[in-house]
């Protein structure tokens, strides 16, 4: 709980299942003085009151962006026209590179913008699945760009901890690089191999194992298909490297070598230590 508000007025652009998780944390651990959000598609926010883009905008020092990565650049535009030249914005996109340039080029102080990706959420979609305590100790990577004054990145870093994050900084392009092969490349394969699936009564046999492999492939196909156009070159390769692991395994398997599969197979489980320390 932050003793006094980093905020007086904190708006959040997009009440989905970050935004609106964004926004409930930011209320109920007095991040700010007054909370307020935008998203044309709801009626009703609970307790955050919804307002349009252009009272947010010039109502708050703060600013969130919490909208899908293929509408970045229309946001960033819209906020450009009203944003005051003391507001502070940071953002939720899962690729920076996008929002990064979209900063440089049409807000009026891109050193006020500091760029973050919260690893947090889930499968589930909306705010009616938002809750406060989303991002309790989950990583959150902060990408500022370098022009931005230390007290500004300092500011943020501060909010998005207040919310429950631990954070690490590093540059967008690091970043994107980074979730190729933490989260984005992880789906594609997710979504490839539930490709292959068995009918709906060979299915029930499934074990835990299969479940677990292919959870995450149960995220939204239109979201994720922006997600991977939008980091496409990391992503690919990623995924160079992974096919060159799994045609190793697959010679192995093919030549019947037992010590060369099972070379393979410890490297991977060696590689997992790391993940759970």
């Amino acid at each position: 709980m932050s003793t006094e508000p980093l905020f007086e007025r904190l708006a959040v652009i997009g009440l989905g299942l970050v935004g609106g998780s964004v926004a409930l944390g930011a209320q109920a651990r007095g991040l700010a003085r007054e909370v307020r959000g935008v998203d044309p598609q709801l009626e009703s926010a609970g307790p955050i009151a919804l307002v349009t883009l252009e009272e947010a905008v010039v109502w708050a020092d703060g600013l969130v962006l919490a909208v899908p990565v293929e509408s970045i650049e229309l946001v960033v535009e819209q906020v450009a026209a009203y944003v005051g030249p003391e507001t502070i914005l940071t953002d939720t996109a899962s690729v920076k590179g996008p929002m990064a340039a979209a900063a440089r080029r049409l807000l009026p102080d891109a050193g006020r913008c500091v760029g973050a990706h919260p690893m947090a959420g889930g499968d589930a979609s909306g705010f009616a699945h938002a809750q406060a305590d989303c991002f309790q100790d989950a990583p959150c990577i902060l990408t500022p760009q370098g022009s931005e004054p230390p007290e500004v990145v300092d500011r943020v870093d501060q909010f998005w901890q207040g919310l429950g994050t631990f954070t690490v900084r590093m540059r967008p392009q690091e970043h994107d690089a980074v979730m190729a092969l933490l989260s984005h490349a992880p789906h594609v394969v997710a979504f490839a191999f539930a490709q292959g699936l068995p009918d709906a009564e060979t299915l029930r046999l499934a074990g835990p194992g299969l479940r677990d492999f292919v959870r995450i492939a149960r995220g939204n196909p239109r979201l994720w298909c922006e997600i991977l156009l939008m980091n496409r070159w990391h992503i690919a390769e990623e995924i160079a490297q992974f096919e060159k692991n799994l045609a190793g395994i697959s010679e192995a398997l093919a030549r019947g070598d037992r010590e060369a599969l099972e070379r393979a197979l410890r490297r991977g489980h060696q590689a997992l230590e790391a993940l759970e320390r």
